[in-house]
């Protein structure tokens, strides 16, 4: 056995721990805007973005790592993000339970993540066995859906304008609706990794940056509250990677 391996495994071990945490807490009808969540989700994120850095670094990157990180994956940016958004739709505690007076159809669209999140992944692991450079991604990629709601249930916590409260709305029902779609596209979008390789990629992604920083002053100016910013962010980059898609 590699004990090298053992470091990279135990943060991929983390995001999936972390994102079975939101899981739990959600089924267990708790409280999703009392930060801890959000901070649990948040890091469970981070280990999964340093697990494939540390590997490479270590030398110790291959076939078991993928298939466990994806694993991961499949909880912290697919299950976890269900579970919440039905939660969030479910219970009178938050505003999105008025989403039921539409449709209780609307109950359904939280699983559609879960799903979606488990094709993209078992295609990502095939198309990274077969050839990628680094530079795309067929489709959105799962943990996108993670960083999505857990900004949300961030920005559902504390008082609300009737303005900002409908601007949740909107984008709830936006996420729900196109983040299932966008993930199971075989359209190209482009990866925030790899800077330096590909001086037309790196505009298109110094525009994102820019725009998203944009993003998060206006919405910290207009409700004083930039963790709104993250699910706008990741609607943001999954239109601007679709229509900027390679042909």
């Amino acid at each position: 056995m590699n004990v090298k391996a053992i470091i990279p495994n135990s943060l991929t071990m983390g995001n999936l721990l972390g994102g079975s945490y939101v899981c739990w807490v959600a089924a267990a009808d708790g409280n999703l805007t009392d930060g801890v969540v959000a901070a649990v989700w948040l890091a469970a994120m981070i280990f999964d973005l340093l697990d494939g850095l540390v590997a490479r670094k270590l030398g110790v990157d291959g076939p078991l790592g993928l298939q466990l990180d994806s694993l991961a994956d499949i909880v912290s940016g697919g299950i976890a993000p269900a579970f919440v958004a039905y939660r969030l739709l479910i219970d009178d505690a938050y505003v999105f339970s008025g989403f039921l007076e539409l449709t209780q159809l609307v109950r359904v669209f939280p699983w559609a993540i879960a799903i979606a999140a488990a094709y993209r992944l078992a295609r990502y692991n095939v198309s990274v066995s077969e050839s990628s450079d680094g530079k795309y991604f067929e489709g959105l990629p799962a943990p996108a859906s993670g960083i999505f709601w857990m900004g949300m249930i961030i920005w559902v916590g504390g008082n609300k304008t009737l303005l900002e409260t409908q601007a949740m709305f909107v984008v709830a029902g936006l996420g729900l609706i196109f983040l299932p779609i966008f993930m199971i596209l075989k359209r190209k979008f482009f990866s925030l990794k790899e800077w330096g390789k590909d001086a037309q990629l790196d505009k298109k992604r110094k525009v994102f940056v820019a725009l998203s920083i944009l993003v998060a002053a206006s919405v910290f100016i207009a409700w004083n509250n930039v963790f709104a910013a993250a699910p706008l962010c990741v609607l943001l980059y999954s239109c601007f990677a679709f229509f900027l898609a390679p042909k």
